[in-house]
This record gives C-alpha cells, sequence and structure tokens, in this order.
C-alpha cells in the first residue's frame, strides 16, 4: 500500500479520477434497464452464459463499483431501488470487461499504478507537486463512507485496465478533417427563430372537475402524495473559529510546514521565496488547518463522550464541552435545515439515526462538524383523501387546463400552417391568429446555456429543419411553443480552425466511446447477460379522462 491514512473532508474531492466510470455511464447502462419477462427477486444473483456469478467475486465487484461512486462524488450514493439496480448492472459489465482484459493479456504494473495515483491533480500543490496533505486531507471522505485504501487502491488499478482495454478495442476510430468538419458545421451554424408560446396562464376558460373525478385521481395516484418519513434531532456544531484562540503555533511548527509546502509559495519564476517573506501567509494557512482539525478532534470527542454513556445526555455534555445543543424541526431525508449552509448532506444523515443507534459520527465538512442526537421520527404514510381532497381538486385542474391549452395549441398550429401553405408569410399567419411573436437572440445547436423557452428542444428540432419550416408543437413547463425557422448562418470557420485541434480530439474521443460501448453491448448479448433486475411499477401514471 502507498497511501497513509489522513483526516476530514476537503473541496476539491470530486474531482479526483473523473475518468472512474467512463465506461459505465448512465446512458448505457440504461440499454439494460427494462426487466424481463417474469418478476424477479432483488437478490437473485445475474446470469452470466447460463450461469449465475460468483456470489462473492459479485458482491466485492458491487462494494468496488461503490466506492467508485464515493471517489467520484466524495459522498456515498443513494441507497434507491434505482441506484442498486445501477450498481447491480455496472458490476456485472465490470467483471465481464476485467475478464476480457485478462484474456487479452492487459495489466498494470505498480509502477504504472503509483504514476496515475501521483499524477492526480488534487493531490498536487499549485507547483505541480505531490502533496501528501492534500492526500490526507482527501482520504477521510472514503473513510467515512466506508472506502478502505485498499478499495481505493483497486478502483484505480481497474480504472487504468479497462482505460487500456478500451485504447485496444477503439483502436480503429479515426477522425478525419472532412469528418470533424463535418460534425461540427450542424452544431455551430447560428440560428434564428420567430416563436410563438402557449401558456397555461392565458387560459381562461373555467375548467369543471367533479369529486368523483377527483376521488378517482387519487385512488388511482395515492403514491404521489405520500408524505415522506420525518425524523426530529438535536445536534451540536464544533467550529474551526471557535477553535482557533486555543491553537498556538511554534516557530519549528512554521518553519516544517513551510519547508514541505515551499513551492506553494513560488513566485512566476517557480522559486520559492523565504520562509520571513511569506510568513503572514504561511501562519494564516497552518492556523487554518489547526483550528479545522481541533474541531474536528473535538467533535470525535463529543461523540466518543455520548456513545460511552449508558443513556446519553446530549444537554449536560453540550454543557461540559461549551457548545449550545439545537433542535430541528421534523425533517425529512432532502429537506434543507435552517442555518446549516455548508452540509447539504445534513438532513439525510440524520434519517441514518434510529432509537437503537440515537448519536451519530462527527459528520461535516470543513471548518465546521456536527454531532446529532436523535430524538423522534415520524414514519412515511399516505394521508387520507378528506386531508388531501383540496390538493388533489387543484392538481386535477392543474392537469385538466394544460391538457386543454396543449389542446387549443395544436388547433391553432393547424390553422397557422395552414394559413403559411396558402401564401402567408409566418408572421403574417401569426397576425391573422393574434398570436404574439417572440424572437430570440441567435443562438447554435451547440450552445450549452441558451434562453429558450422549452429548453434545448428547439435546439434539437431546428436540426434538421430547413429555413422557412415552422416546427410541430413543443411542451414546456408552462405550456407549449411552435417556432419558425427564420435564419441559418454558416459556422465560424475561423472559430473552427482555431479549435481545430480541441474538437478532433473530442470527436476522436466520441467515436472511441461509442465504438467501445458497442463493443461492450455486443459483449453483453454475447455472454447471454441476464442482470435479474426486478420488475418495479412505474410512478407515472396516466391522467383521468375528463368528465
Amino acid at each position: 500500500m502507498f497511501i497513509a491514512h489522513g483526516h476530514k473532508v476537503r473541496k476539491h474531492a470530486r474531482w479526483i479520477m473523473a475518468g472512474v466510470l467512463l465506461l459505465l455511464i448512465p446512458s448505457f447502462v440504461m440499454l439494460f434497464t427494462q426487466s424481463r419477462e417474469s418478476d424477479r427477486r432483488a437478490g437473485e444473483l445475474p446470469i452470466v452464459r447460463g450461469k449465475p456469478v460468483n456470489a462473492a467475486a459479485f458482491e466485492q465487484m458491487k462494494d468496488l463499483v461503490r466506492a467508485q461512486y464515493v471517489v467520484l462524488r466524495g459522498r456515498d450514493v443513494g441507497r434507491t431501488a434505482q441506484m442498486q439496480d445501477q450498481i447491480k448492472q455496472e458490476a456485472v459489465i465490470q467483471m465481464l470487461l476485467l475478464e476480457k482484459a485478462q484474456a487479452m493479456g492487459v495489466s498494470v504494473s505498480e509502477p504504472e499504478l503509483q504514476n496515475a495515483f501521483l499524477s492526480q491533480p488534487v493531490f498536487q500543490n499549485s507547483a505541480g507537486q505531490f502533496d501528501r496533505e492534500r492526500l490526507q486531507q482527501f482520504l477521510i471522505v472514503l473513510n467515512n463512507n466506508g472506502v478502505s485504501e485498499g478499495m481505493f487502491e483497486e478502483v484505480l488499478r481497474q480504472r487504468l485496465i479497462i482505460e487500456k482495454l478500451q485504447a485496444l478495442v477503439a483502436s480503429a476510430a479515426k477522425a478525419t478533417p472532412t469528418a470533424v468538419l463535418q460534425a461540427y458545421q450542424p452544431l455551430h451554424e447560428s440560428l434564428t427563430v420567430d416563436l410563438v408560446q402557449f401558456d397555461v396562464a392565458d387560459y381562461h376558460e373555467p375548467v369543471v372537475v367533479s369529486n368523483e373525478l377527483v376521488r378517482t385521481y387519487y385512488d388511482q395516484n395515492q403514491e404521489s402524495f405520500r408524505v415522506p418519513a420525518k425524523v426530529k434531532v438535536q445536534y451540536a456544531a464544533f467550529t474551526a473559529e471557535a477553535a482557533r484562540p486555543q491553537v498556538k503555533l511554534t516557530d519549528d511548527e512554521l518553519t516544517d510546514f513551510y519547508t514541505r509546502n515551499q513551492f506553494r509559495y513560488a513566485g512566476t519564476n517557480a522559486v520559492p521565496p523565504t520562509l520571513e517573506a511569506v510568513k503572514p501567509q504561511v501562519q494564516a494557512e497552518l492556523l487554518n488547518l489547526r483550528a479545522d482539525r481541533a474541531a474536528a478532534d473535538r467533535a470525535t470527542e463529543f461523540s466518543v463522550t455520548l456513545a460511552q454513556q449508558t443513556k446519553p445526555d446530549f444537554a449536560k455534555v453540550c454543557t461540559e464541552f461549551g457548545v449550545k445543543p439545537v433542535t430541528t424541526e421534523y425533517i425529512s431525508a432532502f429537506d434543507p435545515v435552517p442555518g446549516i449552509t455548508n452540509f447539504p448532506d445534513f438532513a439525510a444523515q440524520a434519517h441514518h439515526l434510529s432509537p437503537s443507534q440515537p448519536i451519530s459520527d462527527p459528520l461535516g465538512t470543513s471548518n465546521t462538524y456536527y454531532v446529532l442526537e436523535f430524538i423522534d421520527a415520524k414514519p412515511s404514510h399516505i394521508p387520507p383523501f378528506e386531508e388531501v381532497q383540496t390538493e388533489v381538486a387543484e392538481q386535477v385542474k392543474r392537469i385538466r387546463t394544460y391538457a386543454a391549452t396543449l389542446q387549443r395549441a395544436e388547433q391553432t398550429i393547424t390553422e397557422l400552417k395552414k394559413l403559411i401553405t396558402a401564401g402567408k408569410t409566418f408572421a403574417q399567419a401569426c397576425a391573422a391568429l393574434k398570436l404574439k411573436i417572440e424572437t430570440p437572440p441567435p443562438f447554435t445547436v451547440a450552445d450549452e446555456k441558451v434562453t429558450l423557452p422549452g429548453g434545448g428542444r428547439i435546439q434539437q428540432a431546428s436540426l434538421a429543419m430547413p429555413v422557412g419550416a415552422v416546427s410541430d408543437l413543443i411542451g414546456t413547463a408552462t405550456g407549449g411553443l411552435v417556432f419558425h425557422l427564420r435564419e441559418r448562418k454558416p459556422a465560424d470557420v475561423a472559430a473552427f480552425e482555431k479549435d481545430r485541434e480541441m474538437i478532433t480530439r473530442q470527436i476522436l474521443q466520441r467515436d472511441r466511446s461509442a465504438l467501445f460501448n458497442d463493443w461492450i453491448q455486443a459483449l453483453v448479448h454475447a455472454e447471454q447477460v441476464d442482470f435479474k433486475l426486478p420488475r418495479r411499477q412505474t410512478d407515472e401514471s396516466e391522467p383521468p379522462a375528463a368528465n
């Protein structure tokens, strides 16, 4: 093992090893998410080549896939049924890939593994050198989420093996200059559209729903009115700010810290300054680190003190430690908690507590650490119809109003296209139908941030449209829209030439990824893989017909 254990979560953890799940992207996994012909139990082992996979190896691989998510996200994944299905599929696919890699003689040496580890940007200082303190700051996120040092090493090793396998399989992919230009142009043409929106807010005819219809909708969609489980906890916060006055730094500690990190303070000439020249900055950074560590240690001591008590007295221990206990309202696992701004997982972590495990370990991010105590819980439940009747009625009205808005929009668009076919321009046809035209700024299909209504659906629809064409109805959150493609200008050749090398790399990577994913799909079918996913009911349901 070449990784040393360390302390506390720091920012940047989510950026490490961004390619770890390169081949296991959700879009590929979704190819296999449909259940087969019969109901299955969630615990069934997947089948490969007509036989169940090795149970021990499968469980180990699922743990590694979960570890990959922790490495990428800086936290554990949720325990939803969908996530468990995805982990199950990814584990099977990764087992197949590693088996193929071994058969093809693909391996990773210890020097390759160590070089890959040392080259991770998150472990490097501003001078591009490996920084052990950054490593120690990162590792706590793994330990807190059940990822051991050995698992992290194995995650990195498997990533490197699969990257080598991909390079072999996808080596046939090429990006010729002509193919690159052809791929670039349609996505970077400047497009101008005129559009008309049909908003639910503009539908003023009364929508009447009967009590029978409301009750029927409730009966068919009870799950959508479910109140989530909620808990009430109290917590104590330990901050680096509060710990800072107790931290005393010696000259020897400052010298040692500076010596290990001197290149971080180097200027453009890459020559480190003397300690005296940057002493205030060095002192401030080391003080922040020590104060943060002191807050974390204090939180740990607090948690251990409570855990050692037969009947933990949270308020009394808070008094002994000089912190003030805070009690929350009943919160679901996804609720924001007033006063907690630097730890978005607070509510989710609170739901891990119970009467049998009432005290949490220290939780949080740098500068603030929390210890929680369970107080009470309310189970998830579906409220009776009488309790939510007004809410159900309003929801049915919104659905009916939305449907009526779209129906009227479809009729209007049909009339609009008839007028255009008869010789009118888009503007003339809209004027005849008293429709308001909007003309947003020009855009390209490749733009990641557009202010177009309907999100990227106008971008997608415009790809195959000739100039002067009128789209079909496009649904939006507030109703729908129709647009007319007024102008299409060629892509900027100068911009293309400037970025040609980068674009070529991107297209080559895209083509290689597509080729590799096709190869994986063929491998899955050839190996007769049955993921044994349980059939799950969809949350979607058709709205009831209007009376």
